[in-house]
């Protein structure tokens, strides 16, 4: 067929955003580098942040600015979009789904990352559940195709939305090449600007239930009291429930050991990462889990969790664990101790990192799902 048209839903991302605002502003970076084959429609309420160097035509959709008018007034809206800016496809990688009243003309993909809700029930808002459990189960069945981001996911999906598997594809995330071994003079830098200790354990990723922090917290406590030196620094926003992990901290005294620097820099992460010691990231459920494989990418030794997508994403290249006190502090002092594991842990993540799509191969796997929903769709 010719050039695809395809229009992409995106909010918030004139304001400080995490996992799937990265996601969808690398999507749109990496499509743009196929002018000959798409041409990207942003549907938005306004800002486009990071994305508004590039130019692309804008389709106003105002209700878009927050979740509960997007499913209803922007989801009525959506059908007229699509014939006014003649679009193939309309595009969701929010996962929300806004398109259960159909997309006019244009067929319909959306991204589902993961299933929390289901999989890991008392950790997501109210509006989050119900967007799963009443919301999505309908409108996938409206939906041209889903697009997930692990074959664990996919098993999820599958599982508990009901959506048959020939219907989910499945586009690994990569890492950005900024994720690598930083000079020493930037982690000094870095370090300086943030008050980071030195030397220390890093999480990467929101300071919520979900995440296993608390345990992490006590795992800290086990080490600290065997005579272990390292500080910890927690990088990423205080998200739901983050309250019962403060709580931990006051409890066991960690205050002058745990060094919380919320948001950061894009460029400074890669950095923050690099002058890390080890990594540690003991999730109880990912659809993905991208920080260990930036960690990994930037050359610190990584202890992670066994479950969901982790041991999918990591494979042989980072100490996979059961996320409980005792044993993640077993594998902390393993890891810094052991330097042939460290060795070991070295050669299979490099092997394992080049394995990963950059940006211009996600887009292009993106590509060839849209083009293909596209043509099953006239």
């Amino acid at each position: 067929m010719d050039k695809i048209r395809v229009g992409i839903i995106t909010y918030a991302l004139d304001r400080a955003f995490t996992g799937l605002g990265r996601y969808t502003v690398e999507l749109v970076r990496g499509l743009n580098a196929f002018p000959d084959e798409v041409e990207v429609v942003l549907i938005s309420s306004g800002g486009l942040g990071p994305l508004e160097p590039l130019g692309l035509t804008h389709a106003p959709l105002k209700a878009a600015a927050m979740v509960p008018t997007l499913m209803t007034v922007g989801a009525a809206q959506l059908p007229a979009i699509a014939r006014k800016h003649n679009l193939h496809i309309i595009h969701d990688p929010y996962g929300i789904t806004p398109m259960a009243f159909g997309t006019g003309p244009a067929a319909s993909v959306v991204s589902v990352p993961d299933v929390i809700p289901f999989s890991y029930p008392g950790v997501s808002t109210k509006l989050d559940s119900l967007i799963y459990r009443r919301w999505l189960p309908y409108a996938l069945k409206q939906i041209t195709g889903v697009i997930t981001i692990s074959h664990a996911s996919k098993d999820d999906i599958n599982h508990y939305l009901r959506v048959p598997p020939e219907k989910i594809q499945v586009i690994h995330l990569g890492v950005d090449d900024a994720y690598r071994p930083a000079t020493q003079a930037d982690i000094e830098r870095v370090r300086d600007h943030y008050k980071l200790p030195t030397p220390y354990i890093l999480y990467v990723g929101s300071v919520e239930e979900r995440k296993n922090l608390k345990r992490i917290l006590e795992a800290y406590v086990k080490i600290k009291q065997a005579g272990f030196t390292h500080q910890m620094v927690i990088v990423g926003p205080q998200k739901w429930k983050y309250h019962e992990i403060m709580e931990t901290l006051a409890r066991h005294n960690l205050e002058e050991s745990i060094h919380f620097t919320g948001y950061v820099e894009d460029e400074d992460l890669p950095v923050i990462y690099s002058g890390a010691d080890l990594f540690v990231f003991p999730s109880l459920y990912e659809g993905f889990g991208l920080p260990p494989l930036e960690a990994m990418a930037a050359g610190v030794p990584v202890v992670t969790s066994n479950v969901s997508s982790l041991p999918e994403v990591v494979g042989d290249a980072a100490l996979l664990v059961e996320p409980d006190p005792a044993t993640l502090a077993r594998a902390i002092t393993r890891l810094r101790t052991d330097g042939a594991l460290r060795e070991r842990l070295r050669r299979n993540t490099a092997a394992r990192t080049a394995a990963w799509p950059d940006a211009l191969q996600t887009a292009d796997q993106f590509l060839r799902i849209i083009e293909e929903a596209a043509t099953d769709a006239r």
